[in-house]
């Protein structure tokens, strides 16, 4: 707990209803997703502006004091699990206005607690989006915390990861400092241009908050593409899928592009999708098919289909391809189909794409937990193309020599594919039954809660899945795998090589954070 002077001081700042100490409260916005609790925060701040924010940090930094951003609250790497009890974490989620939409210029200005949903929802309005454009998570998920965890999934086929759709940052050093990135530094211009002079936005990105708290984020702007086509394909193996979706990331045309696992298919039903979102805008989305241009009936017959054929399939593929006309998507998904073909897959219902791009952003239960009210828990391996069967039937070897621990502990794993231009991503989950604690609870819907929230906890199985996916860790660390959420839990320091990078890295640290105090031991920076 803080000295009462220093709370009363915050208070002043701040106001009465922004500082929260009771122990409930504190415990509650330390706790992320990963099981790994560390510390409590003798504080938490809910600052409503950024002057007001700024003011505390200059306080904070004086009293040494450590600070430790939160956005929505999605990670599971301890990105905001405080590392010492003498911190006060920030609620970011205040600071957030959409401060200017320039559709001359094409950018966005916006504070970085809002929601990526809502920054959305926004430029929709306008025939307008960002180009990556959120996670999955994105109903609660923060602008800032995307950027701060450079995170992947809407557009980022094409547009890559968050980091890349950012002009610049404005960002309250630990020190209470207003430092401003990009060309909007320019006394004479505004923010429609980022490598104005060394990137310094750069600094600032994939950072997972330690080097300082990102307040408002200019952002590009494309127009909301005329057209889409949605696409769903079976494969009998992980092999197989994965050679049609690495050579379908080299030719550039899937915004998005992912691929599930048997668990993940026959699941979906279990989980509670439903096809109204899909079924919901198929006037506005383009369907493929045999005759790419089958109009509604075909769409309604094969988003139908979806869920049945899903249970049925080993691995599936789902992709989507934005453009001007319909016959410039046409062209793109027929090379992907073709490729497809050679790789020895088939269409199936394509309702998976069609209800994610209707509704990007649902809620977070089947994302969060199993379909049973398991508890989930990623971790995921960022590779180059060529390397990605090679990751992934060493994961599908792992997984079978350690068959045997996991079903004596009813632990069970699926994983996700996906890539980010030319950069892919596997993400296996591991699922088993434990006490799901308030802050997952708080994600799910009422009728959930009360059955699910009486699932007791299994510290033993807990333990057990924690060392599997420590494990799997090190093995995409020996495979050479790059990761996004660092945090405070993949081994940054240990993965670079360079010994001048390191300490390039640490004196960039001693720089914007003299005392190190902004979010300790992020990046391995303690």
């Amino acid at each position: 707990m803080l000295d009462t002077r220093h709370l009363e001081q915050l208070r002043g700042m701040l106001g009465q209803e922004a500082l929260l100490t009771d122990e409930a409260s504190r415990r509650y916005f330390s706790t992320d997703l990963s099981f790994q609790p560390q510390a409590v925060a003798a504080a938490v701040i809910r600052p409503a502006t950024v002057e007001a924010l700024a003011q505390a940090t200059a306080y904070c930094h004086a009293q040494d004091v450590a600070l430790v951003p939160r956005g929505g609250g999605m990670s599971y790497t301890r990105g905001y699990v405080p590392t010492r009890e003498h911190s006060v974490l920030v609620d970011m989620r205040g600071l957030n206005r959409i401060l200017e939409i320039n559709e001359q210029d094409m950018y966005v200005r916006v504070q970085t607690g809002c929601t990526w949903n809502d920054l959305y929802e926004a430029l929709k309005a306008k025939g307008l989006r960002t180009p990556y454009y959120g996670p999955l998570s994105g109903l609660y998920a923060t602008v800032g915390g995307a950027l701060s965890q450079n995170s992947l999934f809407h557009g980022s086929g094409i547009h890559h990861t968050a980091a890349e759709s950012c002009l610049g940052l404005k960002v309250i050093l630990a020190d209470g400092q207003v430092v401003q990135t990009g060309s909007s530094a320019h006394r004479h211009s505004n923010g429609f241009y980022r490598h104005f002079g060394p990137d310094l936005t750069g600094l600032f990105t994939a950072d997972t908050g330690a080097f300082g708290l990102k307040v408002e984020a200019c952002l590009r702007l494309i127009k909301m593409p005329a057209e889409t086509l949605c696409a769903s394909y079976g494969f009998e193996t992980l092999e197989a899928m994965l050679q049609a979706q690495t050579a379908i990331a080299r030719e550039g045309i899937a915004s998005e592009c992912y691929g599930f696992d048997p668990l993940y298919n026959a699941g979906f039903e279990d989980k509670g999708f439903t096809l109204s979102e899909g079924l919901s805008v198929l006037a506005d989305v383009a369907v493929s098919g045999k005759n790419l241009f089958s109009g509604l009936k075909s769409a309604v017959k094969m988003a139908t289909q979806g869920r049945k054929v899903l249970s049925k399939v080993n691995y599936s593929l789902h992709i989507a391809v934005d453009g001007p006309t319909q016959e410039a998507v046409a062209s793109m998904l027929l090379i992907a189909e073709r490729i497809v073909a050679e790789n020895g897959g088939a269409p199936i219902g394509n309702a998976i794409p069609l209800a994610f791009r209707s509704q990007p952003f649902g809620g977070v239960r089947t994302i969060l937990l199993g379909s049973q009210g398991e508890v989930w828990i990623p971790v995921h391996g960022f590779f180059p193309l060529s390397r990605a069967v090679d990751a992934a039937l060493t994961t599908e070897r792992f997984f079978a020599e350690n068959a045997e621990l996991m079903q004596r502990h009813n632990i069970k794993y699926s994983y996700l594919t996906c890539f980010s231009g030319a950069e892919f991503v596997i993400e296996p989950s591991l699922y088993w039954f434990d006490e799901l604690g308030d802050f997952r609870l708080d994600l799910i819907e009422p009728e959930y809660r009360k059955d699910w929230g009486a699932i007791p906890a299994d510290p033993q199985t807990r333990e057990v899945a924690l060392k599997l996916r420590e494990e799997l860790r090190e093995l995409y660390f020996e495979l050479g795998a790059c990761h996004l959420q660092l945090g405070k839990y993949y081994p940054f320091q240990r993965s670079i090589g360079d010994a001048g990078a390191r300490q390039l890295l640490a004196g960039l640290k001693r720089l914007v954070d003299d005392k190190g105090l902004m979010n300790p031991g992020s990046l391995g920076l303690e």
